[in-house]
């Protein structure tokens, strides 16, 4: 019995014959497993008379659809076939189950092949590995590792004015397994010898040619970088097609394919390898910086950056002057890059995330973020089992959409000793309370339970209640053993589960579904909030799954003691009022999560009811105090550098009872003295090309004109400050920003917000007097 784990899977015709291909590593090495003998196949109503076309069998199945007719199954010699059918079958009308199941994708899922795979059978040796054609297959028993041993090559290229590559450097190392790092830099320049790490070469194609061979010699499994598909990686293909060569970097020598989606995300397919993007993988997985540029992320993960601080312009010169007077400098600096790209890698374990998120979904390691895919991948062959087929997802109907979670703020000001309760994995464990879960949907019957919405679901014909308590338990395994990213991958997959059911675009859509749960999750805070007041706490705050409590004078002495005391209390409430109302035994656990000393909860705006989502606080935590900021200027990118650190300052000052007032007075004439001119630059996404902004033109759009028409291609993001003149990008080095249009714009708002709570006004301390009212 072979072990190994799945890299790469297709489903191709070859010779009109479909195959499905899995390639992978392994103890043994690279492997390559043919499927031949696999029928692509959806279903079809038992009682549907079919219209003329190719396929290979018509099969009846001991399967049904939700409304509990019989299907058949259609099985196909080839993707050409399947294609065909199903596009004639739907272009007539005819109703069709899970045609939009790619063959790959079904083949790995109904085996629970998620990554690791077990097999059987002869192999012969091939180029780049072993060959086993028709072996038997299954998923690993259970309890057995997962964790593959890889090889992981960094890559990142350097690329002159006239649109050449002038260097390509890749940083190899090991994961989960020991390797000495490779390192290695191609650099076309007038050097004859190849020097330690360096590899000169005589012109731009055998520079790309070199590369090619390095990637074949090395042979990593997994390929990263820093924006390394859409920048790198087209790049290169792009260079290739330019010389007339074939770009091959994919085992078995197999070219890439390159994908951009309507985000702007890009994919790439190459067999035998996966390519991750670091830049995108820590987007999709909740990572928050100031902005994604390498610059910054190394500098906050690592405590270093690049070789070249010089941005825009200035950059671009620096790297033309280094390749043509110094090769190696510009050398260093490309490897540089990759090493930290590797570095980061390394310090967030972001592959171990991914793979667990990967274990967890069965998706592709640069897809696991598809939440409707992966709960296709889950739910479909479960489904199965329970003698049900699905609809194709584009036959889905959309109903009335869920009202999200519930959200209150009471009357605006400053408090003290605020405690919050939060329940824990709150939709996830409404669904294993309720058995709120498309199966229970369609299955229910005389035994159903009923949620204080009115919807009812089955009691016994369920799939998602068992999964999460399974994955509950797995997620607590996971943090007793310090595997922080199984956890977080866990976490992740099940607070999915609602974003899945509640979008049209999920095959398993029903409205009732997240109007379950959203509605319940709602009753279930208001219920709290009730209670809580009843027993004469003062509740100032609430949002989806937490409160925020004023603790009374007598449990101030103890406070966080005072506050599990009472979330023991509120769980003891709530599984009697779970009971009482739908007879059933309650999953949620509200839990005590943290401590203010002070919290001050803004004004609604025209409002004297406090403000929703936004709010700051002196958390304490170990005996130690921070500020933290909610949905405040201080936590958002768009703000600059300035008025973040005003709001900060000015909130320390205002929780601590000093007087602001000299402070406040300062701040200002060193921003008009022009003290804090670095700090005044705004960044700002760009979510299409700034041409196709024809109505309103926001500032940043404007600035962003300004720049030359080559640099605003692809332009994701800028930078800019306000001018007299207006927006101007710090690229084009504006020289006098406009000092009034920071005070009025950035400083006055976050200002007037709390000055009222402090006896101050703005305008007196800005102008030195009161304005008049008339």
């Amino acid at each position: 019995m072979h072990q190994g784990y799945i890299l790469t899977s297709e489903s191709l015709d070859i010779q009109d014959r479909h195959e499905i291909h899995l390639s992978g590593t392994g103890p043994e090495g690279p492997f390559f497993i043919k499927i031949t003998d696999n029928k692509p196949v959806f279903f079809v109503p038992g009682s549907l008379e079919l219209p003329p076309f190719d396929f290979s069998l018509r099969k009846p199945v001991q399967l049904t659809s939700y409304s509990g007719e019989s299907v058949d199954a259609l099985y196909f010699d080839s993707l050409h076939q399947f294609f065909g059918a199903k596009e004639k079958l739907t272009s007539q009308g005819c109703r069709v189950y899970e045609s939009d199941v790619y063959p790959s994708e079904r083949f790995l899922m109904e085996r629970f092949i998620t990554g690791a795979i077990c097999w059987d059978g002869p192999g012969r040796i091939v180029d780049g590995g072993t060959l086993y054609v028709n072996p038997r297959i299954s998923a690993p028993e259970e309890g057995t590792s997962s964790k593959p041993e890889l090889r992981v090559l960094s890559l990142d290229i350097e690329t002159g004015q006239q649109g050449e590559v002038y260097s390509i450097a890749m940083h190899g190392t090991g994961y989960n397994c020991v390797l000495k790092d490779f390192k290695k830099v191609l650099i076309h320049s007038d050097h004859k010898s190849i020097e330690g790490d360096f590899q000169y070469c005589q012109g731009e194609k055998e520079t790309l040619k070199a590369f090619q061979a390095w990637i074949r010699k090395w042979d990593p499994d997994i390929i990263i970088g820093w924006y390394v598909i859409g920048f790198d990686l087209t790049f290169l293909e792009n260079r290739f097609r330019h010389f007339g060569e074939a770009f091959l970097p994919g085992r078995e020598n197999q070219p890439l394919k390159i994908k951009e989606n309507r985000a702007g995300f890009f994919s790439a397919e190459c067999r035998g390898r996966q390519i991750i993007d670091g830049l995108q993988t820590m987007r999709q997985n909740f990572y928050k910086f100031e902005n994604f540029k390498l610059e910054t992320v190394a500098q906050e993960l690592l405590g270093r950056g690049k070789d070249i601080e010089e941005e825009g312009v200035s950059k671009v010169e620096e790297i033309e002057r280094r390749y043509k007077e110094d090769p190696a400098a510009l050398a260093r600096y490309n490897l540089e890059d990759c090493i930290l790209v590797s570095d980061i890698f390394k310090k967030t374990d972001l592959l171990g995330l991914i793979l667990a998120r990967r274990e967890m979904t069965g998706l592709p390691l640069d897809q696991v973020n598809r939440t409707v895919a992966a709960f296709d991948f889950f739910y479909l062959p479960r489904l199965h089992r329970h003698g049900l087929v699905a609809p194709d997802s584009g036959d889905v109907q959309a109903g009335e959409s869920a009202s999200g979670g519930y959200v209150f703020a009471g009357e605006p000001g400053l408090y003290e000793q605020v405690i919050v309760l939060d329940f824990k994995s709150l939709y996830p464990s409404l669904i294993r309370t309720f058995h709120i879960d498309p199966l229970a949907l369609i299955q229910n019957g005389n035994q159903s339970i009923t949620t204080p919405t009115g919807h009812s679901f089955s009691k016994t014909e369920t799939i998602l209640p068992d999964f999460l308590a399974e994955a509950m338990n797995k997620r607590k395994k996971a943090k007793e053993e310090h595997n922080e990213p199984l956890s977080q991958a866990v976490k992740i997959l099940m607070n999915s589960f609602y974003g899945a059911m509640g979008t049209t675009a999920c095959r398993f859509y029903n409205p009732d579904l997240p109007k379950a749960i959203t509605g319940t999750g709602q009753w279930i805070l208001k219920e709290t909030v009730q209670w809580l007041r009843g027993e004469e706490y003062k509740v100032i705050y609430g949002d989806t799954d937490s409160v925020f409590i004023c603790l009374k004078k007598a449990e101030t002495h103890r406070p966080e003691e005072s506050g599990l005391r009472l979330a023991e209390r509120v769980n003891h409430f709530i599984g009697n009022r779970v009971m009482e109302i739908s007879g059933v035994f309650s999953h949620l656990e509200i839990e005590y999560e943290k401590l203010y000393r002070k919290f001050f909860l803004p004004p609604l705006r025209g409002s004297e009811t406090g403000a929703r989502k936004r709010y700051a606080g002196l958390l304490v935590k170990g005996g130690i105090e921070n500020l933290e900021f909610t949905g405040m200027e201080f936590v958002r990118s768009d703000w600059t550098e300035m008025a973040r650190n005003f709001q900060y300052e000015l909130y320390r000052q205002f929780f601590h009872n000093e007087d602001a007032q000299g402070w406040i007075k300062q701040y200002m004439e060193d921003l008009r003295s022009g003290k804090m001119d670095d700090e005044l630059v705004y960044k700002k996404g760009l979510s299409k090309d700034p041409e196709e902004y024809t109505k309103n033109i926001p500032p940043h759009v404007k600035a962003a004109l300004l720049l030359p028409a080559e640099e605003r291609k692809k332009l994701r993001s800028i930078e800019y400050m306000i001018t007299p003149s207006g927006p101007m990008p710090l690229s084009l080095a504006p020289l006098e920003p406009d000092y009034d249009h920071y005070l009025e714009k950035q400083i006055r708002p976050i200002a007037e917000t709390i000055l009222p709570y402090m006896g101050l006004t703005f305008d007196e301390i800005c102008y030195g007097k009161q304005l008049d009212l008339f």
